[in-house]
């Protein structure tokens, strides 16, 4: 006897055949079905479902599908709809388009739109692995903000083409490159971002004069007359919106539609340009490819939040508004001789920061608008002479020379021979602590490109005994790491884009710290006053130790508890004592703990 697995596979195999029959070879049966789902539905792995005629799913339902669904009409989903690992299908009912709409969540695993008559979202719908364009255009509002097409992290898309695209709103997250399929309904016209992190979230529209008024200035009119001074030409029959607040290359798609060589007769000479809501400025342009009328243009990193739209410009770098072969993009110093002094120079960068330290802000019970400099003003810096009858002098340098930072700078271990002291460093009066400044070319710490000690002053500024010594940098932007012996590390959310002296510029003491999906940014003070959490005395037993603030790090409090007079890693407010004001600092941020990456993980 057959098993019942078999039999039942065999069975569903037929259903399958007959049911991909009657999809190939019939629009729609005379008979329609007008479905509502009321409660929880549920296709298997092995399953198919068709559903012709106007599919409702209605408030506080579920359908699910890990198999095959098929939909022929209309779908107004109230409730939760498509949350499996299936395969969705919006399919051909005659010349009518498909609409769906509703207050639920529409939410598709692998799904393929084949209706040439088109698709109509009327809210969100979330792809979760791959949108396949097999006919037809998904149309959005874009006066709408939640009419959009969203793709998971990780998600793709494939066989977009002028007639299978969006015509409107798409959000994309997750990190990597991805292509937003944008255009208009007539044509495509793709733009490019590349997430750093996997929470990044960049939100795009393609907007052309093909579109009628109101779906064109629903993001805005830009006057193209509005250039900055090296900007000599803008490109005015399309733009882009793009959202985002992480720094990113943006890369535009040209068609034939742009008619590119109407607005430039070398391609080489375009860059793209953003709309700051004033004029249009200069991107740059970091590579330009071009194939049989179409082609790219790729700007330099940018925060997209910072601009309304972006398109295509000319660059008139030589000022004789002119566009010719000398307009080269002014960044590249090795363009285009290779061999000039300027690509010979080396490319360095310098930091500039503010940070506030959770423990040496707090006195009496309360929070205080600057740092305490206790700890120099008694003496208990390292390589200073105490200043009290029973303080213990602590060796001169810098004190990150230990696990797990193990840098071995030579910050701090200068001798004041003009007081003619052994042993004590000159720190400037308001001089708080040590801190390391780090800068990295992504969030990992193996990207780290150079790591400088530094002394972060009474009012948070940072300054450094040496000059900070950061050459031979290629990237755009990098992002800036603070760390300190008992607080937890800070960096920047995003990265900081150089100034044209490589300085690179963060406020942390006024400015929110990197957070990636579970971990704490810095303390809030005061309403708009940030500072880092204190309580991380113990940075070397374990991965984690660095990152978070746990028994550990109250451990080691116990065992240096009544130390005094000295410069000690369990003194959590910066007192030069260790005692209970310590420990009652490390109970209020007990279990906090940071996604900063550290040497340790």
């Amino acid at each position: 006897m057959r098993p019942r697995t078999d039999i039942r596979r065999t069975f569903l195999s037929v259903g399958l055949i007959a049911v991909l029959y009657m999809i190939g070879h019939a629009q729609c049966p005379n008979k329609r079905w007008d479905v509502s789902n009321d409660g929880s539905a549920y296709v298997d792995d092995l399953g198919n479902k068709a559903i012709y005629g106007n599919f409702t799913n209605i408030p506080e339902s579920q359908y699910v599908n890990d198999g095959r669904l098929y939909f022929f009409g209309n779908i107004t989903n109230n409730g939760y709809l498509g949350d499996g690992y299936g395969y969705e299908y919006i399919k051909s009912c005659g010349d009518s388009r498909t609409e769906i709409r509703g207050a639920g969540t529409t939410e598709f695993n692998i799904l393929d739109v084949n209706n040439t008559a088109g698709v109509n979202l009327r809210q969100e719908m979330i792809v979760k692995t791959n949108l396949q364009f097999s006919g037809g255009i998904i149309h959005t509002d874009r006066t709408r903000t939640k009419d959009q097409v969203a793709f998971a992290p990780g998600a793709s898309h494939s066989g977009a083409n002028d007639q299978k695209h969006i015509n409107g709103t798409i959000r994309r997250m997750g990190e990597g490159s991805f292509i937003f399929p944008t255009g208009d309904g007539d044509h495509q016209s793709p733009i490019q971002v590349r997430g750093r992190n996997p929470f990044d979230v960049f939100t795009a529209t393609y907007i052309s004069k093909n579109l009628d008024f109101v779906q064109q200035t629903s993001k805005g009119v830009y006057s193209t007359e509005q250039k900055d001074y090296n900007v000599l030409d803008v490109q005015e029959k399309e733009f882009w919106a793009l959202d985002g607040g992480t720094s990113t290359r943006i890369t535009l798609y040209w068609t034939q539609y742009s008619e590119i060589l109407d607005l430039v007769q070398d391609v080489n000479d375009l860059i793209v340009v953003g709309w700051d809501g004033e004029k249009w400025v200069n991107l740059g342009q970091t590579e330009v490819l071009s194939f049989f009328g179409t082609g790219t243009v790729t700007s330099r990193s940018v925060i997209p939040d910072n601009y309304l739209a972006f398109t295509f410009g000319v660059l008139d770098s030589d000022g004789d508004f002119y566009a010719d072969s000398q307009d080269i993009a002014p960044f590249d110093p090795c363009l285009p001789d290779p061999s000039s002094e300027s690509c010979e120079t080396q490319i360095c960068v310098s930091v500039e920061a503010g940070v506030f330290l959770e423990g040496a802000l707090w006195r009496d019970g309360e929070y205080m608008d600057d740092m305490s400099s206790r700890l120099n003003d008694f003496g208990y810096l390292p390589g200073q002479k105490p200043k009290t009858l029973f303080g213990v002098a602590f060796d001169p340098g810098q004190p990150y020379n230990v696990s797990p930072w193990q840098y071995d700078g030579t910050e701090g271990q200068e001798i004041d021979e003009i007081n003619n002291i052994i042993n004590s460093n000159t720190y400037p009066d308001d001089a708080v602590d040590w801190v390391l400044v780090s800068v990295r070319t992504d969030i990992t710490y193996e990207s780290t490109a150079c790591t400088q000690a530094g002394l972060v002053l009474r009012d948070g500024t940072i300054v450094f005994t040496e000059p900070f010594d950061c050459c031979n940098m290629t990237e755009e932007d990098y992002y800036i790491v603070i760390e300190h012996r008992n607080h937890l590390a800070v960096m920047t959310p995003t990265p900081v884009m150089p100034d044209s002296t490589g300085l690179l510029s963060f406020d942390f003491r006024s400015n929110q710290s990197y957070k990636s999906l579970l971990g704490y940014q810095q303390k809030e003070i005061k309403e708009g006053m940030y500072a880092m959490f204190a309580g991380n005395g113990e940075q070397f037993m374990s991965l984690e130790s660095p990152r978070d603030i746990n028994s550990n790090d109250n451990g080691l409090w116990a065992r240096d508890n009544g130390k005094h007079s000295g410069y000690y890693f369990q003194d959590y407010d910066l007192s030069g004592d260790v005692n209970v004001h310590d420990k009652a600092m490390w109970i209020i941020n007990n279990g906090v703990f940071t996604d900063v990456q550290t040497s340790f993980n």
